[in-house]
């Protein structure tokens, strides 16, 4: 299995989930333009994505939607509050799942994370193929213990790592938005990041990538820097990058030679 942030922040996420034989989307922020270049880059025809999976309906993971649709008619799946969000066009055809799903060869449970959105989720991937787990998670205020459970043991980890508490809180945001970025149901910072990494990894984990960064209150390297800092236990054996904002990062999984990678 390999994963690739084609895109990943608030202006726009969306990120490939390839096991070989079966390719999904999680969430559709960016055009269909951007969006094909982004899949070429990583060697993946538009045509053979089956899904987008959508974590919730904020613009910057759902704005791309109705066009990828148009023209290449993916399946759309998310829970029952963030179907009923989704832009009018795409709303009648789009898929309904509680818990589970099967999507050709990988078996994905729906995991319900803290944001301030309709029915927010979190998805976490088993290959049929290899056996393989991968864990997608953003954007979240505070890792419940249900999404700690869901993503143990998993080999590959994209997580929220959203920004720099003290850069949150000495930065230019008005009172209102900084309390919004760092309350429960806002968005994961360094620190907490670093301690649900610490939470969920195993022996197992051989990767993770860090998303949704802030442009304003984080860096790559501030938030890979604290990341290592803060991870203490087995999850220090992987290796660890931060997703580029408006292009493809490089993978992590069977095919991430060359990627940008820290050890934990």
């Amino acid at each position: 299995m390999r994963i690739v942030a084609l895109a990943s922040g608030s202006s726009g996420n969306a990120i490939l989930v390839d096991d070989g034989t079966t390719r999904v989307l999680v969430d559709c922020g960016i055009g269909p333009r951007t969006l094909a270049k982004g899949l070429k880059a990583a060697g993946v025809a538009p045509e053979s994505v089956q899904a987008i999976l959508v974590t919730h309906e904020h613009i910057d993971h759902v704005r791309g939607i109705p066009q990828a649709v148009a023209k290449w008619g993916w399946t759309v799946i998310g829970t029952a509050g963030t179907v009923r969000r989704l832009p009018t066009e795409v709303r009648p055809a789009a898929k309904t799942v509680r818990e589970h799903v099967r999507i050709g060869d990988l078996d994905i449970a729906l995991v319900p994370v803290s944001h301030d959105a309709a029915e927010p989720a979190a998805y976490a991937f088993t290959s049929r193929t290899s056996g393989q787990r991968a864990g997608v998670a953003h954007d979240l205020g505070e890792p419940s213990d249900k999404l700690i459970r869901a993503f143990r043991g998993v080999e590959l980890l994209c997580i929220e790592a959203n920004h720099d508490a003290d850069m949150l809180r000495d930065g230019p945001y008005p009172a209102f938005l900084k309390d919004r970025v760092a309350s429960a149901t806002g968005h994961l910072s360094n620190a907490q990041s670093a301690a649900f990494i610490d939470a969920v990894g195993t022996a197992e984990l051989r990767a993770v990538l860090l998303l949704h960064l802030s442009e304003t209150n984080n860096t790559p390297e501030i938030a890979c820097s604290a990341t290592k800092r803060g991870v203490t236990r087995l999850a220090r054996r992987a290796t660890l990058a931060a997703a580029v904002r408006r292009a493809p990062s490089a993978p992590i999984g069977r095919t991430a030679s060359g990627q940008l990678a820290l050890s934990l």
